[in-house]
This record gives C-alpha cells, sequence and structure tokens, in this order.
C-alpha cells in the first residue's frame, strides 16, 4: 500500500485536512504563516497554540512585524499582541519627549511603536488623542486601519467627551460612538436617486468631476419624468453633495424646497456657534435610542444638515452609506 515508516516534511496549504495532518504526523511541525496565507490556517495556528514564534520576533525583523500588524488588521492575530510588540522598541529620551515630531524621521513600524509608546506615557488628555489620532492615521495610511479599534476604544472610552476639543470630536466620534458597521451588501436601483450607483460617492469611488456630471445628468432626468417626487432622502443626498462644493446646476433649484425649521433649535444654537463636540453627543445621544436603518426621514435629515454644517464628514458619509442605499 506504499506506508512510509517516516512522514513527510512538507506542509501542504491545499485545505485544511492536508494541514491538519501535516501537524499530527510530524513531531517537528513549524508554520510561520505570511501575508497570503488564508485566515483558516491563522484559526488553526491559532487554535493550537503555534502562533508563539512571534512572540519570540526581534524588533529588528520589521517585515516580520508588518505580517503581523496585517495579520492583526485581518483579525487574526490578536491587537494586544501586537501593541506588547511594540513597547519593546528602544528609544531615547530625546525621542520619546518629541514623538509628534520625532516620529516622522523613523520607518512606518518604528513610528508607530515610538507613538503608542508615548501614548502609554502621556497623562494629558488632549495630547493623548492627538496621538491616537497619528497612530490611528499612520495604520489607516496602509490599508490595516482595523489593526488599532478594539485598544484605541479602549483608550477613548476613558475620555469626557464634553472635553475633547473641536479639532478632534470628528476624530473621537468616528472610533467610539458612531462606528456604524454594515455587513450587508449594497443593491444598486439607478431608478431611485439616493440608491443609486451615485453613492458611491460617499465611499470614496467617485471623482469630483464626475460626480457633478452623473448628477446633473440624473436630476436632468427627474425634472422631465413629471412621476419622480423626490424624497426626503434624495433630498438629504442632493444637501451632502452641496455641502461638498459639488456643482449642481441652478436650473434644478426647484425641483425641492429645503426647510431649515426642521432642525431642533438646540441643534442649530450649536450649529451656529460652531459647537461641534456639543452638536456631536446630542447626535450621539439621538442615535443611540433608535436603530439608524428605523430612524425616520425627518430626523435623519436634522443630523445629516447638521454634520453637512459643521463639515463633519467622515461621520456623515458613514451613515449615509448605511441608510441611503438598499442592502441584502
Amino acid at each position: 500500500m506504499g506506508y512510509e515508516k517516516q512522514s513527510g516534511e512538507n506542509i501542504s496549504e491545499k485545505s485544511i485536512l492536508d494541514f491538519h495532518l501535516a501537524h499530527q504526523t510530524n513531531p517537528n511541525f513549524f508554520f510561520e504563516p505570511k501575508n497570503s496565507t488564508k485566515k483558516i490556517f491563522w484559526k488553526y495556528l491559532a487554535s493550537f497554540n503555534l502562533l508563539n514564534s512571534f512572540q519570540k520576533i526581534d524588533v529588528s525583523e520589521l517585515q516580520k512585524i508588518s505580517t503581523i500588524e496585517i495579520a492583526v488588521h485581518n483579525k487574526n492575530y490578536p491587537e494586544k499582541d501586537l501593541l506588547e510588540l511594540y513597547k519593546r522598541f528602544q528609544f531615547n529620551i530625546n525621542q520619546l519627549l518629541n514623538a509628534q515630531t520625532s516620529y516622522q524621521t523613523l520607518s512606518n513600524i518604528e513610528a508607530r511603536a515610538l507613538v503608542y509608546q508615548k501614548i502609554l506615557l502621556e497623562s494629558e488628555m488632549v495630547e493623548k488623542l492627538k496621538l491616537l489620532k497619528i497612530l490611528k492615521s499612520s495604520f489607516e495610511n496602509e490599508n490595516i486601519g482595523d489593526a488599532f479599534d478594539i485598544e484605541l476604544k479602549n483608550f477613548l472610552e476613558k475620555m469626557d467627551p464634553l472635553k475633547i476639543p473641536d479639532n478632534l470630536t470628528s476624530f473621537y466620534y468616528t472610533n467610539i460612538k458612531l462606528d456604524i458597521k454594515d455587513n450587508k451588501k449594497i443593491k444598486f436601483n439607478n431608478d431611485i436617486l439616493h440608491q443609486s450607483k451615485l453613492v458611491n460617492y460617499f465611499n470614496d469611488d467617485y471623482s469630483k468631476s464626475k460626480i457633478e456630471k452623473d448628477i446633473n445628468n440624473f436630476l436632468k432626468k427627474i425634472k422631465k419624468n413629471k412621476k419622480y417626487f423626490l424624497s426626503k432622502n434624495d433630498i438629504i443626498f442632493i444637501e451632502s453633495l452641496r455641502s461638498d462644493g459639488v456643482k449642481i446646476e441652478k436650473k434644478y433649484d426647484d425641483l425641492y424646497e429645503n426647510n431649515i425649521s426642521e432642525i431642533p433649535s438646540d441643534i442649530q444654537v450649536m450649529i451656529n456657534n460652531n459647537e461641534k463636540g456639543a452638536a456631536l453627543l446630542r447626535i450621539a445621544e439621538v442615535i443611540g435610542e433608535d436603530d439608524l436603518e428605523r430612524m425616520d426621514e425627518d430626523t435623519m435629515y436634522f443630523i445629516i444638515t447638521t454634520l453637512n454644517r459643521l463639515n463633519i464628514d467622515r461621520i456623515r458619509n458613514k451613515i449615509l452609506l448605511k441608510v441611503l442605499p438598499l442592502k441584502v
């Protein structure tokens, strides 16, 4: 039957069964996952405690650390273990004291380690918040933003939202209060404005020149179609584009009317005083009372209008992508 007394040393990634058999038959089993390693094999290694080799990584092995960062982003490796690894980097006192500037002279991984260490040492809330934003941006710039979300929220939860300065409120609420995730897929309906492919604009999938051309073409069709009635969600969509400086031809101004009186008086005062922190806290309270998808259009209108007027686009875009398109 071709039975062999000694097992082979090769580790197959064709299937999880092949992988498991290699582990069970090879007493010297060792496998170091790479960026291309499938998620199921990462889970297998973690469940059998076979990722301990990463705990022995030297901080000079930047390529391996990069692999870990990607694994953390993909939720294949614990975030806390990556941050523990950052703590092992050695920096001099000047680098730590001037972390907000000195990180720029380091490699991306070393920079993240320096900023994280400074965050642990910083006692001033505003300064810590600035550092958290730098660290989060560093991950996002390499498309691994989810590698720093759990611990980020832990830091933010310890802060008083009323003491957050206006220039950091958007960052704060984007990462703690209004973290709106949606695993459902968008189903486009190009017969309805707010459910059309134009909604991809809020996902950064549209150039400004293209969205201007497409929105004006869409409104041209609407104006010719006497049966089409602009819904409140359509108006929310159009007003958000206007807020971003998208030029919509004046001949379409008569398609709808803006009703400023729909905005609650306390919110209007916050807008007039440019009180971003207070306004976001108020919006968070409103959203916390209900499911976004079940919220009525009038409430959604004043929420989006407030975010438009305060130029809080990141949070607005997340909400719009949650409530406007059809989901399946």
